[in-house]
């Protein structure tokens, strides 16, 4: 049920899904979802977030512990979300900012999961910077721009059906830390 959830939401978004489709994809019977998800839908998207934000955040934290240069971390961490894009033909996103673009105020489950979600990519991406030798306050700036620049490009190439912004928000990337490392 959740990696159905996470491939619809990634293509359409956390407001173009609805549990008919998702029940329907998943090949679930309705019963189970309310068993295993009495909180429906919004317990669905908030248990995608969390997921995927504990991968990801798992991924960095690899590719940190690594030990390759800030350069070369940057350069790995877009090429990769260039694959993503280009492996589903430019017709999803990261399903993080799928799902923020279109939950509700009133669905504050959702708004925690994805506050959690980007504070731990955040924190991950923070340490890396701080291991390469930038301050605290740089590695923080680093690592906002960083999760910014990255959701961007997730953005922009659904939008262009293109890598180029992943190439581009990686040189970008580059440019920052070399000016924050200094």
């Amino acid at each position: 049920m959740l990696s159905a959830a996470a491939a619809l939401f990634r293509v359409r978004g956390y407001s173009g899904i609805g549990i008919a489709e998702l029940l329907k994809k998943s090949g679930a019977p309705r019963g189970s979802l309310y068993f295993h998800f009495p909180g429906g839908k919004e317990q669905i998207g908030a248990e995608v977030i969390n997921g995927f934000a504990v991968r990801t955040a798992a991924r960095f934290r690899e590719l940190d512990e690594s030990g390759v240069e800030l350069g070369k971390f940057i350069e790995i961490v877009f090429k990769t979300t260039a694959k993503e894009s280009n492996a589903c033909d430019f017709h999803g996103s990261c399903p993080i900012a799928a799902i923020a673009a279109g939950f509700g105020a009133e669905d504050e489950l959702l708004a925690e999961a994805i506050r959690n979600c980007f504070a731990a990519w955040e924190e991950a991406i923070a340490d890396a910077a701080r291991k390469r030798g930038m301050s605290e306050k740089n590695a923080a700036v680093f690592a906002s721009a960083f999760l910014a620049s990255m959701e961007g490009a997730f953005v922009l190439s659904k939008a262009q059906r293109s890598t180029a912004p992943h190439v581009n928000a990686s040189r970008a990337m580059q440019a920052l830390a070399s000016a924050l490392l200094n």
